[in-house]
């Protein structure tokens, strides 16, 4: 680990790089772009969750002044492919082919039918109500189990059942672990379906050049590599370009669906021979952009009298709505935290993915983590409860010691650092916890239910490729493995620094962290360096961790962004050496100014070593190319064992572990079934923090998105598919009157893996908060013997608990 031990810029909150440009109205979104020429498209969506289409006529729509052009399914099928099976639907026996639209049959609300262009959008809106689709309406089916029986009405009659695919992973030996248990604990959880609301929705502008065959388009996707691959097998184009400028937040909204659209725009483009900007508004956002899974547990762990938990398993079903593209991705994802915190040897975990006439699922923050989160903390309350022990007790019992670190999980996974039984007992501390249970009885009497939950995650970062191979091992094609990642400096002529990511951003500070690491390396002021904003396919240095998800940006961008400043820095003192008579060894950089370490009079500017870099070879030595840039691309440096899963399915799903105990002081209203939040405690272990104010701002964000679906946010569907959540208000989004405070204290333990020792901070508290406030209000509602198995907890939940 290449630590430096004092600091100038690293380890600092400095002023921001990008927040003057997006509180200025400065930023560069989709939308904010405009091409001469360009028509505004708008999509015809389904308006019911199952039907078979049997016509779809635009022509009234094609007379009304100012409309250009509608692409049907007809069309769709006619000039494009279907999208190749991605990493979450390998484990399909029979290949689903899907297009960017609905071709034959309609599987959910607002699923995408047709698009229209026209002039202005206010003209689209108005066409769209003269295009007629007639329908067949088929019955509908939204409960997956009901989904699971034969007698169900099958979404695809390929698969000649809902049950889309079935799986498991086994680590150990689960079986004596039960057979050797004192006690089998069992419980059945579930998580429902909620999701992130991103600022900006989805949104893509595409124009294609006739002359030249190439396609450009600009979009606000969150992994580059999704959308790339899909313009290519969707329109079997070669010539094309991706630009993703700024991006108004993502949490995994933007990684998979938005492909669809951005495919439907791009042919629209082809199919007019104009530019066309697509953007989605609200209400289709809500409907149709995307959900997380709504999931089922039966959950057993084999106990030892003393809390020890021997083994767990898990039998999981997934609702995953009216696709296939995404089946398998909350399952796979808990490859990545399966363990958890604890040292448990033994673990099954089974799954089936079910398809519903609902919304499709997507990634949403810290996707499927969560839930095994949940799974493993609600199971150890039980376990104490069943056992006569406290719920600290049990933990502590079944936490990883400091000393088993680097820890190998069953699993394959590999643990750095960390210390979890000191996150726990500074939670413990800071939360009060036995003030508040001593002051409990004494609350109760008064009629005041107060609970305390306190809990640990795990977070991974940096995700492996070839996670998913440890579930599909008889996959035809690979989707990579391991990570790579790029990033280019550039020492320019006035002797100012550029720097190009190999990665987007979707407002995490990317700009400024970056900028702190080339500072620290180069010795400069990070107001020197400007930090390039978008991403681009022909210029960016990208790979297969190119991507605004799995918590990569830690890792990969930090490492590629470390390795370039470095190559950077070795190539200004091999020049400034060679000017200077003297070693690069004997020379120092401060502010921008190399300089002798024995001589104050011999130094250089990066201005004059910029000028001299592209315009003066008398000074440039023969073995020294000329020009000051670099461009490097980091590969994590020791992904094995188990880079590739083996026989066992063991395999590092991600490479660094940050991990975070949480504490919850609730007070429930048990008339209304309200719940207010009194005090919320994190101690969070980040690794070497870089920009301590960037990772607050995450540990804040993910916090509230873990609060929110905890107590209410989500997605309610009625029995026929009809969407009743579609608005904010009926989706139950925060604001800041349901979020509490946050009191956050830092117990930073470097990884040994990262360049910097830093770990992921992206997702984290996303991951433990629902089982926090679960825990909570659980202890609360003690007297009444209410057990919180269920998610969402809200007012109405909690209070048909209380009068069941």
């Amino acid at each position: 680990m290449a630590q430096p031990t004092e600091n100038k810029y690293l380890g600092k909150a400095i002023r921001s790089k990008e927040g003057p440009r997006h509180v200025s109205g400065r930023g560069q979104f989709t939308d904010d772009f405009t091409l001469p020429g360009m028509l505004h498209g708008i999509v015809v969506r389904s308006p019911y969750p199952h039907a078979r289409i049997v016509d779809v006529d635009a022509r009234k729509a094609l007379e009304l002044p100012g409309v250009v052009g509608v692409v049907t399914p007809e069309v769709v099928k006619q000039r494009t492919r279907p999208f190749k099976p991605g990493r979450y639907a390998a484990g399909l026996k029979t290949p689903i082919p899907e297009y960017a639209t609905a071709i034959d049959r309609v599987r959910y609300l607002g699923e995408p039918i047709a698009m229209l262009a026209a002039e202005s959008r206010s003209i689209a809106e108005d066409a769209l109500e003269l295009i007629t689709v007639e329908y067949d309406p088929l019955p509908t089916v939204v409960d997956p189990w009901e989904a699971m029986e034969s007698s169900a009405p099958l979404l695809f009659e390929e698969l000649g059942s809902n049950v889309a695919w079935t799986g498991a992973v086994s680590y150990g030996d689960v079986e004596e672990a039960f057979e050797s248990a004192d006690q089998v604990v069992r419980e059945k959880l579930k998580i429902h379906r909620y999701s992130s609301t991103p600022l900006e929705t989805l949104a893509c502008l595409a124009s294609f050049d006739a002359v030249s065959h190439r396609l450009d388009v600009w979009c606000n996707g969150q992994n580059p590599e999704v959308v790339y691959d899909a313009l290519g097998e969707a329109l079997s184009l070669e010539n094309y370009r991706v630009v993703i400028p700024d991006i108004g937040g993502g949490f995994g909204q933007k990684i998979h669906l938005i492909r669809k659209y951005i495919v439907l725009t791009s042919l629209m483009a082809l199919h007019t021979g104009r530019p066309v900007k697509w953007i989605e508004d609200r209400s289709e956002h809500m409907l149709a952009a995307g959900q997380s899974c709504g999931m089922e547990f039966e959950v057993e762990a084999a106990v030892q009298k003393d809390g020890t938990v021997l083994g767990l398993s898990v039998k999981e079903v997934d609702d995953v709505g009216g696709s296939v593209s995404t089946l398998t991705i909350h399952f796979t994802n808990k490859l990545n935290n399966l363990f958890s915190t604890y040292k448990v040897k033994n673990l099954r975990l089974e799954g089936r993915a079910v398809v519903t006439n609902k919304c499709p699922v997507v990634p949403n923050r810290g996707i499927g983590k969560p839930s095994m989160c949940f799974i493993w903390e609600r199971m150890m309350d039980r376990i104490a409860e069943a056992l006569g022990m406290s719920p600290p007790e049990v933990r502590s019992v079944n936490l990883i010691q400091p000393e088993e670190f680097p820890y190998q999980a069953p699993n394959g996974n590999v643990y750095g650092s960390g210390d979890y039984p000191e996150l726990f007992r500074r939670a413990l501390k800071n939360i009060e916890y036995e003030k508040v249970k001593s002051e409990q009885e004494k609350a109760r009497e008064k009629g005041r239910y107060v609970g305390v939950g306190v809990v640990v995650g795990l977070e991974p970062g940096g995700r492996n490729a070839a996670r998913d191979m440890a579930i599909f091992p008889d996959a035809k094609e690979m989707p990579g493995a391991g990570g790579v990642e790029g990033a280019t400096l550039k020492l320019e002529r006035n002797g100012t620094i550029t720097l190009v990511l190999g990665g987007p951003s979707c407002g995490q500070f990317h700009e400024t962290t970056t900028a702190q690491v080339v500072a620290e390396v180069l010795g400069v002021s990070p107001e020197q360096i400007h930090v390039v904003s978008s991403w681009d396919s022909g210029i960016s240095p990208w790979g297969v961790s190119s991507s605004n998800t799995g918590n990569n940006f830690h890792l990969f961008d930090i490492g590629a962004v470390h390795g370039a400043a470095l190559q950077l820095r070795e190539k200004v003192l091999k020049l400034a050496s060679h000017v200077l008579e003297t070693s690069a060894e004997e020379l120092t950089i401060e502010e921008g100014i190399v300089s002798s370490k024995q001589s104050s009079d011999k130094s250089l500017t990066f201005k004059w070593l910029g000028r001299v870099a592209y315009g003066n070879q008398s000074y440039i030595p023969q073995d020294l190319e000329a020009g000051l840039q670099t461009t490097y691309y980091y590969k994590f440096p020791t992904p094995e064992p188990f880079l590739l899963p083996d026989k066992q399915g063991r395999v590092r799903a991600q490479f660094t572990f940050s991990a975070a105990a949480h504490a919850a002081v609730v007070e429930v209203d048990v008339e209304t079934g309200r719940v207010h939040i009194l005090r919320y405690v994190i101690v969070s272990d980040n690794g070497t923090i870089l920009n301590p104010g960037v990772v607050d701002g995450q540990i804040y964000g993910s916090v509230a998105h873990g609060i929110s679906a905890a107590l209410g946010e989500g997605f309610v569907y009625d029995s026929q598919g009809q969407l009743l959540t579609l608005t904010l208000t009926d989706c139950s989004k925060p604001s800041t009157m349901e979020v509490p405070e946050v009191e956050i204290e830092h117990y930073q333990v470097p990884s040994p893996f990262s360049v910097l020792g830093q770990k992921a901070a992206g997702e984290g508290a996303a991951i433990p908060s629902p089982a926090a406030i679960a825990s909570a209000i659980e202890d609360a509602l003690q007297p009444f013997e209410v057990k919180a198995r269920e998610l969402p907890l809200s007012p109405e939940v909690i209070w048909g608990l209380l009068n069941r």
